[in-house]
């Protein structure tokens, strides 16, 4: 294995991946607006070196997602590997989160949709699929029901997030979890009149 290629390989990589996050973050940019041309001036390689990696912008920005996906949800497991709480396990998502606040604020607010939060949510389910759990385990009747709740907690849980984001993460981790785990009851109340 040719251990000098590779290492420059995963530089170029990341020289490519930074200057079109800084593109999206720093300078606001909608992916729309973004040109292979313009990355390939940011991170100072060729097009077709660019195109070695990628097929395209939105390629490229799929594939961070992904990678973004996989860390969030590697924060998660590395947690519950250590036997933590949800609260643990939920707050260290939150703090991971708000540590690439940038990432996360300009991508929710672009896609308009869980997205990355999805692509986690998905890792997650998958781990745990293979946990035996049953859907009396969480209070409801079939699977279809199951999936009803899930989308509202993915749902709930990204606007929760755009929100916390776009307020400057003005509460704590361990705060933002206190008000989900709360949301139950609130809900009842909501549309229980």
């Amino acid at each position: 294995m040719n251990t000098k290629n590779n290492r420059l390989n995963r530089e170029t990589d990341e020289r490519i991946i930074r200057a079109v996050y800084r593109m999206m973050t720093e300078e606001r940019r909608p992916l729309g607006r973004i040109t292979v041309r313009e990355i390939c001036e940011q991170a100072q390689v060729h097009r077709s070196t660019f195109y070695a990696h990628y097929q395209d912008v939105y390629d490229l920005v799929e594939k961070v997602e992904k990678s973004m996906s996989r860390q969030l949800t590697e924060t998660f497991f590395r947690k519950l590997d250590e036997h933590a709480s949800a609260r643990d396990c939920f707050t260290e998502i939150f703090r991971f989160i708000r540590e690439h606040r940038e990432f996360y604020l300009y991508y929710l607010s672009e896609s308009k949709n869980a997205g990355v939060l999805q692509l986690a949510w998905d890792l997650i389910r998958d781990r745990l699929g293979g946990a035996q759990v049953s859907p009396e385990d969480f209070g409801v009747q079939t699977e279809a029901e199951m999936t009803y709740h899930g989308l509202f907690f993915l749902m709930g849980l990204t606007a929760v997030v755009r929100q916390w984001l776009q307020g400057g993460c003005r509460e704590k981790p361990e705060e933002l979890y206190d008000l989900l785990r709360r949301q139950g009851a609130v809900q009842e109340n909501m549309i229980g009149w």
